[in-house]
């Protein structure tokens, strides 16, 4: 055991003297732990560590990928409100109730999947 005054190194760990802070508020804080709890982490705190320390972190290319599937969601989203659109302005008569019905449930599967994206990414 090292002793004061035996020149011995000491370690980081005593060397800890700057702290860090972020001042949130009680729904940031709320997120926060959710997103503590999803990583694996039964404390807010720990996490916080493991984030500073680098053992965690933000996967910015899953972040990217979201988004650009989002961007896509919202294109097919787009092309099916053209479709529902055609369809009570009289301009496309030629489809069947399960084709009306495949219209209407695509686009609901389709906002379903987007709020799912976006939860994801707040």
């Amino acid at each position: 055991m090292a002793r004061a005054g035996d020149g011995a190194p000491r370690s980081n760990r005593r060397r800890r003297n700057n702290l860090l802070q972020k001042r949130v508020n009680d729904e940031e804080l709320d997120r926060f732990i959710a997103r503590a709890r999803e990583a694996g982490f039964h404390d807010h705190r720990d996490y916080h560590g493991a984030l500073i320390s680098g053992e965690a972190g933000f996967d910015r290319r899953e972040r990217h990928d979201l988004l650009r599937i989002l961007g896509e969601l919202g294109k097919h989203g787009s092309n099916l409100n053209q479709l529902a659109y055609a369809v009570n302005a009289g301009r496309l008569t030629a489809l069947s109730a399960d084709d009306l019905r495949g219209i209407h449930e695509a686009r609901i599967a389709v906002e379903k999947a987007a709020a799912q994206i976006r939860a994801q990414l707040a």
